[in-house]
């Protein structure tokens, strides 16, 4: 997903608003050669603002008002990073999000939306919209009936929420609205204000006029006029200030802390950084916070985000002065006015909700398939990346103490030295494979987890381990950001297992690609193996099936962000504590689920043990996403050669699941039947997602090696 050849400038998009949505879009219809993008988003899924009013009158589903980021992110062939900013590093060009290395960028083009401009005790704010329904949800979960719920705001924000919560609420709790000017809608034209009011009245909305909102305290509202309104709830809908580290950050802002931007949308204060949306205020073009100029500035924003990139002139940029604004009366009516002219009624709610739908359609309907003649690419390593940049990686790693370390990274030689403490058993394997995240920083994460997994498996402590990484040619610097990310992810997982890094290769390859030679120390009484179960045992998977087909989605922008996450979660959690609550249990065999499949590697187990296996086919869990993908005939291209293990599997997407190949899978493990229910509470109050699903057998002439039941009932 990511482009090919070097690349020459990073361009982090930092916020998932309107105007960069856009821009991806357009980056997705027309890539831009060697730039390569980089989404920070604060949630899986954007929403889109002009259609909250309707998700919140019951007129769409929530998930009709949202752009998933993922589909996107993959069609524009960018790379989507999920968490929250909290700094920019102008001088050092980077941008931090906590839990993670710092992003490096060449251009940042900031459209993180606003945040309420209201006292800290103001109540609850509506933007970011984002985070607004599940606080409303909250919010009707603790009112009594006939509450009064206090919407702060008179400009069409405010109007058109109070609306939609007298449908929403149909005389459940009281509305009361108050405007701080005269009017609701003060700057509509009077006709529009007209209707808009008359549909408050209509609906039993209180207005409160001419009085501004301060705090809310022991449910009393303070008005400017010295009076207090009583309400349960107070909602705000009022003016927006930008995040404060735009200004820390040592941008030019306004007063409202919104970075200040010349007419192309680049920074008055930097020319790296571009700005749009609810958090930019464009100089000399002053224009109220609404989602229109938003929308309408990310195809300039993405036009000028090229040229910078090419270091060529940037083109200006000129909002109209007025745009269309159109209001949700509810009951399928709406408001229109622009340049003093209005028009209301069940046509121009029609109008609305096609214009709304057809924006949603340009972003939620992207899909950019993976190249069936080149489903899976092998990552051939290139030459030696230059020492500067290994260097550099290197010193940003932290170190793991060894006491069995002779020669380390932390002296290099042209090899590690150890010495294998006495009574144990060496216990060595090696994983390598291409990048299948676009975020290094997690794929280091995977990897190192998927490394270990054969270790734990076998019930072994990890011990050390040799990197093998291949990053793609570009600038030194970002060869080094790169493979130092990927570097810091896997150390964390290395770490947590008290597994040393010792050493490496890197190379330049076309993609990244990253592996582990990992060594561990066993006891030769409790080493575990595939073979040694028995009749009876009862086999326990300790982690959800499906990561193959959400990854084979993720290529062909099928997978949710949501479901993206589920499984990067599942993938970077090492099997360490699983593999000893499993040995605390008496495991009698045990095997990691990868490449081959829950189905592929039961199989082993049971022919390691000469003996067969039931699955509870309804009983193994299974991943978010992953039975929608695989209805849909989406599956990983090693699938087919898995069903060779199984052939007398369907293809209904539950079973199918069972030939899934998986990357960091759980352990498999068979426990006796008589400790497995133990087994199983112990490995779920250790934050497992695990399950029984199945029981060993004795291999029966007449029937297959592994026999698919829909559940421990059905024989």
């Amino acid at each position: 997903m990511q482009p090919r050849g070097p690349i020459e400038t990073d361009i982090v998009l930092l916020g998932a608003g309107h105007a960069h949505v856009e821009v991806l879009r357009r980056f997705a219809l027309r890539p831009e050669p060697g730039v390569r993008l980089t989404l920070v988003g604060r949630e899986p899924e954007t929403p889109y603002s002009g259609m909250l009013p309707g998700v919140i009158r019951g007129d769409y589903e929530p998930r009709v008002a949202r752009i998933d980021l993922a589909p996107l992110a993959a069609a524009a062939g960018a790379r989507l990073i999920l968490g929250e900013a909290v700094s920019i590093q102008r001088l050092e060009r980077t941008v931090t999000v906590p839990g993670r290395p710092d992003i490096p960028f060449d251009l940042l083009s900031i459209n993180v939306g606003g945040e309420p401009s209201a006292p800290p005790d103001g109540g609850t704010a509506v933007k970011p919209i984002g985070r607004f329904l599940a606080q409303l949800a909250r919010i009707e979960a603790a009112l009594d009936d006939h509450a009064r719920i206090a919407v702060v705001g008179g400009g069409p924000a405010g109007v058109e929420l109070a609306l939609a919560l007298a449908h929403r609420y149909r005389s459940r709790y009281r509305l009361t609205l108050v405007s701080g000017s005269a009017e609701p809608l003060i700057e509509a034209p009077e006709a529009a204000r007209r209707v808009a009011v008359a549909a408050l009245v209509d609906m039993g909305v209180e207005i409160v006029r001419g009085a501004m909102a301060g705090t809310f305290q022991d449910g009393r509202l303070a008005l400017s006029d010295g009076s207090f309104l009583e309400a349960a709830v107070c909602l705000r809908a009022t003016g927006v200030e930008a995040p404060g580290f735009l200004a820390q950050a040592g941008l030019a802002c306004d007063a409202k802390g919104c970075a200040q931007v010349d007419a192309t949308l680049r920074s008055l204060s930097d020319p790296a950084i571009f700005a749009a949306g609810d958090c930019a205020s464009i100089q000399g073009s002053l224009r109220p916070k609404a989602g229109v100029w938003a929308v309408r500035a990310g195809r300039h924003l993405a036009g000028n985000l090229r040229l910078a990139a090419r270091h060529r002139p940037l083109k200006r940029w000129r909002p109209q002065r007025e745009a269309l604004l159109i209001l949700g009366l509810g009951a399928g009516r709406a408001v229109a006015w622009r340049n003093g002219l209005s028009l209301s009624g069940t046509a121009i709610w029609r109008w609305k909700d096609w214009i709304d739908r057809r924006w949603m359609r340009m972003y939620t309907e992207m899909r950019m398939p993976a190249d069936p003649a080149d489903p899976m690419r092998c990552g051939g390593c290139g030459a030696k990346v230059g020492a500067e940049v290994l260097a550099g990686a290197l010193a940003d790693l932290p170190r793991i103490e060894n006491k069995d370390l002779v020669v380390g990274l932390d002296a290099p030689d042209d090899a590690a030295v150890l010495r294998v403490p006495p009574g144990r058993l060496l216990v060595q394997s090696v994983d390598h494979f291409r990048a299948f995240l676009d975020d290094p920083f997690l794929f280091g994460q995977v990897a190192a987890a998927h490394a270990l997994s054969d270790l734990h498996a076998m019930g072994a402590r990890p011990w050390t381990a040799l990197a093998v990484a291949s990053v793609p040619y570009g600038p030194g610097p970002k060869m080094r950001a790169d493979l130092s990310a990927m570097l810091r992810g896997a150390t964390e997982v290395l770490r947590a297992e008290g597994c040393a890094l010792v050493g490496g290769h890197s190379g330049e390859a076309e993609e990244a690609a990253l592996g582990f030679a990992v060594s561990g120390l066993a006891d030769p009484e409790t080493l575990t193996r595939k073979s040694g179960l028995r009749p009876g045992d009862r086999l326990i998977l300790t982690k959800p099936l499906g990561t193959g087909i959400v990854l084979a989605g993720h290529m062909r922008g099928l997978t949710r962000a949501r479901w993206l996450m589920a499984a990067i979660d599942s993938m970077r959690r090492s099997n360490g504590t699983a593999a000893r609550v499993l040995r605390d249990h008496g495991v009698t065999a045990c095997t990691d689920v990868t490449g081959f499949g829950l189905a592929g590697h039961l199989g082993e187990m049971c022919r390691a043990s000469a003996l067969a296996a039931t699955i509870w086919r309804d009983a193994v869990p299974v991943l978010p996403g992953a039975l929608e993908l695989a209805a849909q005939g989406v599956e990983s291209t090693l699938t087919p050669d898995n069903w060779r293990a199984a052939p007398n599997l369907s293809t209904e997407p539950r079973e199918r699941v069972l030939l899934d190949p998986q990357t960091s899978g759980g352990l498999l493990g068979g426990v006796p039947a008589a400790r497995a229910e133990a087994c199983l509470r112990a490995l779920i109050e250790a934050g497992m997602k695990a399950a029984i699903i199945g029981v060993v057998e004795e291999t029966r002439a007449d029937a297959p090696m592994i026999r698919i039941a829909p559940g421990p009932d059905a024989g």
